[in-house]
């Protein structure tokens, strides 16, 4: 780092460790407060509620606008911040209130993976660039500077984590001195701290105090961003090499062999976003000159990859896509894809910024284009898990149009999985795929539809074999002998054992590899 960006750091870290003084016992009391209303409505209101799209909502509106409060506020200024906090826990609330309330107000059955997305992936995401928008912004004013942008962008999930583990151990700790009471014949510690109104409100107020404590515990952040950022400038040339490896063969063998592997796709959006974070890492907070030559040379060649890598990744989808149609999981990938796609502008600004090799700043537009990236990275996110981009819909269409094009045909295509995994929207095709009577299809059609509506579950439609059929009332013995019924329908006709199974399931009930729906 130059002089500039080491005056820079040490400036913010002083004023998030004094921020962070007096907000002790604010913090306390928010976390407890946090911690029991977790506890109220977990008890009295989700278990108690048929519909608990409203109750998941509130309680996610809760924790994160806690969590997101304690992290922006300040000891000067502590009262700002509830507005920043608050729209955060506003936005993300409008995701999981869609998503729960389809997930548990619906008649038929839905794929859960948008919900596990939000959750997992896109939530947790839009929440950290979230926070640390507002936290630059909050610094710096709006539009927030770029380095107070990467510093929090660094520094929040540093302290997110270390209170999610001090919590962690504080409750361990307390649950090994009850048993050792226990051991010495009083039970009644480890009781008390089994039950959910304890345990709640316990871990919210051990949460908020350690956030306060490790944010003024800058000597130890420091340390680690400084592990993190040497960590990347050793990663670096691994990449470049790998890349310069990985070009190569592409352009000796072609990129057969990689569409033959499990979800290349996923493959290649993995290596473009470790590619991504490792840039950044070095890159750092856009205030210095450039680094060492053969640092500088490996970051050239690793930005220089990331198109290739985000091509070939929308290459796989598309031909998937081609194939089988859309799915939630495949909305999920290109709604990544795209990201990765608008992270290729900010590539290429910075290898056009290499153009003045001896600029005092390092790649000057890749900062302005990296804090845009991250409201364009929240906007997206958001929108492939809200109404906006419906993924049950647009997959129920696509899956449709497939059949009634004829790129699918009707003995081989998944009517099961419109029924079981796209709920409302799946069965509103299904009526539509039924009145089709002009398809050439028409008949193979209505009994791919019939069969799917006669099961019961996904797993009875792809292994009709082993349906239960209704039983059939016996008719009136009259006295004529029944054994020749019995050996031709009763139990000892069936195969316990059939030797003539079919080596796969997706064979013998004409629809697709599961495989190809995800």
């Amino acid at each position: 780092m130059d002089k500039k960006n080491d005056h820079d750091e040490p400036a913010l870290a002083q004023k998030l460790e004094e921020s962070g003084r007096g907000l002790g016992l604010l913090s306390l009391i928010v976390g407890l407060a946090a911690g029991g209303s977790v506890y109220g409505i977990g008890e009295h209101w989700i278990e108690q509620n048929n519909e608990p799209a409203l109750a998941v909502t509130v309680l996610q509106v809760i924790t994160s606008f806690a969590a997101g409060w304690l992290l922006l506020a300040e000891r000067r200024d502590f009262l700002r911040p509830i507005i920043p906090a608050a729209m955060i826990s506003l936005v993300l609330a409008g995701p999981t209130y869609w998503l729960t309330s389809h997930m548990n107000g619906g008649v038929t059955e839905l794929s859960g993976f948008p919900l596990f997305f939000w959750f997992g992936v896109a939530g947790p995401l839009a929440a950290f660039l979230l926070a640390a928008l507002a936290k630059a912004s909050l610094d710096s004013g709006a539009p927030p500077k770029y380095t107070s942008l990467f510093f929090h962008g660094l520094t929040l999930p540093l302290i997110a984590v270390g209170a999610e583990i001090f919590a962690g151990l504080a409750l361990v700790l307390l649950y090994a001195w009850a048993m050792l009471l226990k051991s010495m014949g009083v039970d009644f510690f480890q009781q008390f701290f089994d039950q959910a109104y304890f345990t709640m409100p316990f871990l919210g107020a051990i949460g908020g105090l350690a956030i306060a404590m490790i944010r003024g515990q800058q000597a130890v952040l420091g340390a680690l961003r400084f592990i993190a950022l040497l960590l990347a400038r050793i990663l670096m040339p691994i990449m470049a090499l790998c890349s310069l490896t990985f070009i190569a063969v592409l352009a000796i063998k072609g990129a057969g062999p990689i569409f033959d592997k499990p979800y290349p796709g996923g493959m290649m959006l993995g290596l473009a976003f470790a590619g991504m974070l490792v840039f950044n890492g070095v890159y750092q907070n856009g205030e210095g000159g450039a680094p060492p030559l053969w640092l500088r040379l490996a970051t050239l060649i690793t930005i220089a990859a990331f198109p290739v890598y985000a091509g070939l990744a929308a290459y796989a989808f598309w031909i998937r896509i081609g194939e089988y149609g859309l799915t939630p999981p495949r909305i999920a990938g290109l709604a990544m894809n795209t990201l990765a796609f608008a992270y290729s502008i900010v590539c290429l600004a910075g290898l056009l910024s290499e153009l003045n090799w001896r600029a005092k700043r390092w790649m000057p537009l890749v900062a302005p284009f990296n804090t845009l990236m991250a409201v364009v990275w929240v906007v997206v996110l958001v929108a492939v898990s809200s109404p906006l981009i419906n993924v049950w819909a647009l997959s129920a269409k696509s899956q449709e149009a497939r059949l009634m094009s004829g790129a699918a045909d009707a003995d081989e295509f998944d009517f099961g999985y419109l029924r079981f995994e796209l709920g409302e929207y799946g069965a509103a095709a299904l009526d539509r795929l039924e009145a089709a009577s002009g398809h050439p299809q028409a008949a193979q059609i209505r009994t791919g539809v019939k069969r799917a509506r006669d099961a019961t579950s996904y797993w009875e439609y792809q292994h009709p074999e082993y349906a239960v059929t209704q039983p059939v009332e016996a008719p009136e013995n009259n006295g004529e002998d029944s054994a020749s019924a019995d050996s031709a329908d009763g139990p000892m006709a069936l195969e316990f054992n059939p030797a003539d199974a079919p080596e796969s399931d997706a064979e013998s009930t004409g629809a697709e590899p599961l495989a190809d729906n995800e």
